[in-house]
């Protein structure tokens, strides 16, 4: 039977100020080192990356939050040269999410490893309900022990964390969500026209709308009552219903 860690361990998330470098994460445990890379600076991938490890090559969400991925492995001689085939072998991604280990400089996944994590990152996405995998099989990854399957389990969830944190969730979001559940683009049926000086009805930058947590074309009362409100520790939302100001 194989040991599970249950503990998730936080992220760092290293960002350049140079815009256009790739994001460097790892988990706190200090095993998964991870890359966020784009397509375009995969030839100036560092050769440090030269390494066995598993990735994910992602396409870009659709409409409805949906997206597309290509699991992978790399052995010899490592991810950075397996990004650069897949440049010439594979034109549906814009990013690339690479995993090596990352304790010690003198360490590192093997072959086996490798297919382990690649086999299970595919059982991963396979089973969620947002992805379509560009695999036309499984992998065949090997059989490990099961203190090296507890070792690896650690990579699973920080991978997770980081897809979810770069917009590319597994599963289809609650439609009873305060939000509406839908994707970011999602379309607002708009009503009517409004009439000429009438002030145009508020959208987000989300898609959705109106927002009644903003005032619009607020007067200086209206801010100060509000301001007052908020200060006193009331819900302006509450009071303003109450009072028959909002329906």
């Amino acid at each position: 039977m194989c040991a599970v860690r249950l503990a998730p361990a936080p992220l760092v998330v290293s960002l350049s100020c140079d815009l256009d470098n790739p994001i460097k994460i790892r988990a706190k445990h200090k095993v998964a080192g991870m890359l966020l890379l784009d397509r375009d600076y995969a030839n100036r991938l560092e050769r440090s990356w030269n390494v066995p490890g598993a990735y994910i090559l992602l396409d870009r969400p659709d409409a409805e939050g949906r997206w597309g991925a290509y699991i992978g492995k790399a052995t010899s001689p490592g991810l950075r040269q397996r990004v650069l085939q897949q440049l010439k072998g594979r034109d549906h991604w814009y990013r690339a999410l690479l995993i090596r280990y990352e304790s010690n400089d003198d360490e590192r996944l093997n072959s086996s490893e490798a297919g382990w994590l690649e086999g299970r990152l595919y059982d991963h996405l396979a089973g969620a309900g947002q992805v379509n995998l560009h695999n036309r099989n499984r992998p065949q990854d090997p059989t490990l022990s099961d203190d090296e399957e507890t070792s690896l389990i650690d990579y699973l969830l920080p991978v997770t964390s980081v897809l979810r944190l770069i917009g590319h969730n597994l599963h289809p979001r609650n439609p009873n969500a305060p939000d509406g559940g839908g994707p970011l683009v999602k379309m607002i049926k708009r009503g009517p026209a409004p009439a000429p000086g009438e002030p145009q009805p508020y959208v987000s930058v989300f898609g959705y709308g109106p927002n009644r947590y903003l005032l619009q074309d607020p007067t200086w009362e209206e801010l100060q009552e509000r301001i007052a409100l908020i200060n006193a520790g009331k819900n302006p939302l509450r009071v303003e219903k109450d009072s028959g100001k909002h329906p």
